[in-house]
């Protein structure tokens, strides 16, 4: 699987932040990227769980998408949740999806 690049742009600053944490978060699961290693000796939580929390927690700010808009939004916060402890290929994988459906999405600016 390819990380996901590219540059999206959103007046919305939550949609943005999710954006930015999917295309992290569907970083090379292969070890090369840092995203599934404990960053501090004792930490529990990897950068990857980061983007995930981070991903998750925007994207339940969001209020003001309409109908279709919304429908992704909350697919995408599901598709995240039931993934967040998945082993790390198919939470890069989701990530990727996710962030696929997040460039279709638009919610008025905040």
């Amino acid at each position: 699987m390819d990380y996901v690049s590219g540059d999206d742009n959103t007046n919305n600053k939550h949609l943005a932040e999710a954006l930015d944490m999917t295309r992290e978060g569907s970083a090379p699961p292969d070890g090369t990227t840092g995203y599934d290693e404990q960053r501090f000796q004792g930490d529990v939580e990897t950068l990857r769980d980061s983007c995930f929390h981070v991903a998750i927690e925007e994207l339940q700010k969001i209020e003001s998408a309409s109908g279709e808009n919304q429908e992704d939004i909350d697919r995408v916060i599901e598709m995240l949740q039931n993934a967040r402890y998945a082993n790390d290929e198919r939470r890069a994988q989701v990530m990727a999806e996710a962030h696929d459906i997040l460039q279709d999405v638009w919610v008025p600016p905040k």
